[in-house]
Parts: C-alpha cells; structure tokens; sequence
C-alpha cells in the first residue's frame, strides 16, 4: 500500500482491494493447499498406537485449520470483492455530488 495514502479516497479503498487481491488471498489460498497436502500423512503414518493418540488429534487440528482458513478466505474475498467495491463507488458518487452541488449558485 502507498504509504502516502493519508485519506480516504476512492483510490485508497481501491488500493486496499488490490493489495486484498493480490497479496492476502494469494497467501491463504496457499495456506490452504498446503494444510490439505498435509491432512494425512504416508505409511507408516503414526503407528497403530500413535494413530489412536497424535493421529486423531492431527487430523482434528488441521481440519480446524483449514475451516478457519475457509472463514478468513470468504471474509477476504467479500471484503474484495463486494463491501469494499461498494464502498468505493459510494465515495465516488458522494464526491461527485458534493462537487456539483458546491458548484451551484
């Protein structure tokens, strides 16, 4: 983000969109994929005995991780993607208008 931006603008809040775009969903999505490559692990695993103990606690901790990474993925991209492009569109317009009407007698 440009460090110079100090108000709020329609090019700040778009700014915020794309480095929402660009460098955080890239960064879970990537979180993401590497927590379901590591949902479970090759033979031998963690043993008869360490399946019953580690194993079953692993496995509840990742699919808590990439539930919580889903949660944090869909907040992003609405963010993104609608509320943030909404916001962006009513600074806009109420700019425009703020403009026309200061220039009416």
């Amino acid at each position: 983000m440009n460090q110079d931006t100090r108000y709020i603008t329609p090019d700040a809040i778009g700014e915020v969109r794309r480095d929402l775009r660009e460098d955080l969903l890239p960064l879970f999505a990537e979180i993401r994929r590497i927590l379901e490559e590591n949902r479970s692990l090759d033979f031998p695993g963690w043993g008869p005995l360490g399946e019953w103990t580690a194993g079953a606690l692993y496995r509840s901790l990742i699919d808590a991780f990439v539930r919580d990474t889903d949660a944090a993925l869909g907040v992003i991209r609405t963010w993104e993607g609608e509320h943030l492009r909404f916001a962006e569109h009513n600074w806009r317009a109420a700019e425009d208008l703020a403009v026309r009407r200061a220039g009416r007698p």
